[in-house]
């Protein structure tokens, strides 16, 4: 039976799973007749007994609850068989992968080897097979949900020999409704926010400005929240690009208003209403001058010389003037 505590801590990339880890084995030394009876022996004999070597090869911490007495049990069986039971809070390292951080699965194991003995002297496996490991069902945790689990019995190869081992595998989905409240939803809320500033008068400048600038300060806060969770890790999050492209919608509404400042009240239209008021003055003055050229043309006189016109016998001296 295990009890599986919360996977918080991403930044360290393990979990804590406390459990009542009970071994069984035959040892024909401690077999016995006349007594039909099973025996419950002292935890403290357990240090007169032989015991497998039993580790956990992924641990970080662990630890055997004693309060009030250590937590150890001994049953031995007529034929030899010993049933040794201990209560262990162990912390073991599980190798996460937060590309679709916070869409994610994880796959959590934990490893039970034997330290020294090889194959050639013991042999593990799950007794009971599927029953082996219960109280699965009823862990409930926060953030993740049991999706599955499995058990495997397999045997790891080193320099010093082969060694029987142990595996068993949670498969977890993170829950998505806390990153819903605490991350999503504020950030969509705060680049809508930050789209308010379009409807808000060009002359309100202050308000805009101030309105800009909060909502980009709020995406970073919520971004540098994020992180502080989260282990230092070279790949990118699904949860960084939402949150990116948010940062992005919000800095670009801050940034146009910048620039059409400058494009309607920059040095930009000054310098063009400073040249179409020099050209409107060169205009002007070439009016001026031309109405001027026609009203002197308009009062030049036209003089024509005497013709003289012969009509017969007759001479007429005509005079045309304009």
């Amino acid at each position: 039976m295990c009890r599986l505590f919360p996977l918080g801590q991403e930044t360290l990339k393990d979990y804590t799973l406390t459990m009542y880890f009970q071994q069984s084995w035959r040892d024909k030394r401690l077999s016995y007749s006349g007594i039909p009876l099973n025996l419950t022996l002292d935890n403290r004999v357990a240090d007169q007994l032989w015991v497998p070597d039993t580790y956990f090869q992924n641990d970080k911490k662990s630890f055997v609850h004693g309060v009030t007495v250590k937590n150890r049990m001994i049953r031995l069986h007529p034929d030899g068989t010993v049933l040794y039971g201990l209560r262990i809070t162990t912390t073991a390292a599980c190798m996460m992968d937060l590309r679709r951080y916070p869409l994610d699965e994880q796959n959590c194991t934990l490893e039970i080897e034997s330290y020294g003995y090889t194959t050639d002297d013991i042999e593990f496996y799950w007794h009971g097979g599927e029953s082996a490991v219960t109280g699965v069902s009823n862990i409930e945790l926060p953030q993740f949900s049991i999706v599955d689990y499995k058990m495997v019995s397999k045997r790891v190869e080193f320099t010093t020999g082969a060694y029987p081992r142990l595996s068993l595998s949670f498969r977890l989905k993170r829950n998505i409704g806390y990153f819903i409240l605490q991350t999503y939803m504020p950030s969509t809320l705060i680049t809508i926010l930050s789209w308010v500033s379009f409807w808000i008068n060009y002359d309100a400048s202050a308000a805009r400005v101030a309105l800009g600038i909060t909502t980009v300060l709020t995406m970073t806060t919520i971004s540098t929240h994020l992180r502080e969770t989260l282990p230092k890790i070279p790949y990118v999050k699904a949860i960084d690009i939402y949150l990116m492209g948010c940062f992005v919608f919000v800095f670009l509404a801050l940034l146009e208003y910048a620039f059409v400042n400058y494009i309607f009240f920059g040095k930009g239209p000054q310098r063009q209403k400073k040249t179409a008021g020099r050209a409107g003055h060169a205009t002007g003055e070439k009016s001026r001058l031309e109405t001027n050229r026609v009203q002197v043309k308009s009062q030049t006189s036209l003089l024509l010389w005497p013709e003289v016109i012969t009509f017969g016998q007759n001479h007429i001296r005509a005079v045309c003037s304009v």
